[in-house]
């Protein structure tokens, strides 16, 4: 819920000139990671907040061991992930729009994106270990959510499942923030006509 508010802020600042000012201060990428590692803040509050309300319910319903600390463990890495692999996709969006119309136009790919893998959550309970439901879960941009909920279910996936998982998600979130840096780096001080995707994509295939 939180990365999608990223792109409002980006394209406020950019129509306000604001970013013009930072940009006098920090590079593009540093001003890119910092609204990240912001986002990354109030979504740990936000997951703190939920995880300790949840914690607690168990705990007082006497069902504490059913929630094991592995799968804590997992839950946060991937929302790490999925933080910064959504999260600089909505900024690189923000910074190549001028509008939000267009802004809300070019998020609605990515939106489809978010929500899918929750269409075929009823596939992952009826059957987490068959080929559909490992397939899908290794699949980065569904993975930090299919994988963790076939974590929650026993008896869970094998261990290098989970490790290959989380090798590709990290992976291409790598790649997500270094291209979407150089389309923030283009984008952020553009005026005019928004930029589509396809120039979107010369931006990062230019040296």
């Amino acid at each position: 819920t939180t990365t999608p508010q990223m792109l409002n802020t980006v394209l406020e600042e950019k129509m306000g000139r604001i970013s013009e000012v930072l940009l006098g201060s920090v590079t593009p990428f540093q001003l890119m990671l910092g609204k990240l590692i912001g986002c990354l803040g109030v979504a740990g509050i936000l997951g703190g907040l939920y995880l300790g309300c949840a914690l607690g319910a168990a705990h007082y319903f006497n069902m504490a061991d059913a929630v094991p600390l592995g799968l804590l463990v997992w839950f946060m890495l991937f929302l790490l992930l999925a933080i910064f692999f959504f999260g600089s996709i909505f900024i690189a969006i923000g910074a190549a729009c001028n509008d939000l119309k267009d802004a809300q136009a070019a998020m609605m790919p990515v939106m489809l994106i978010v929500i899918l893998p929750m269409l075929v959550w009823p596939v992952i309970l009826k059957n987490p270990n068959g080929p559909l439901a490992v397939g899908l879960s290794l699949f980065p941009p569904a993975t930090p959510m299919l994988m963790t909920l076939r974590l929650a279910l026993q008896p869970g996936p094998p261990l290098w499942q989970s490790l290959l998982a989380l090798a590709l998600t990290t992976a291409t979130t790598l790649v997500c923030v270094w291209a979407a840096g150089k389309v923030f780096r283009t984008g952020i001080l553009m005026q005019g006509k928004s930029a589509s995707f396809r120039e979107m994509a010369r931006w990062v295939l230019a040296k």
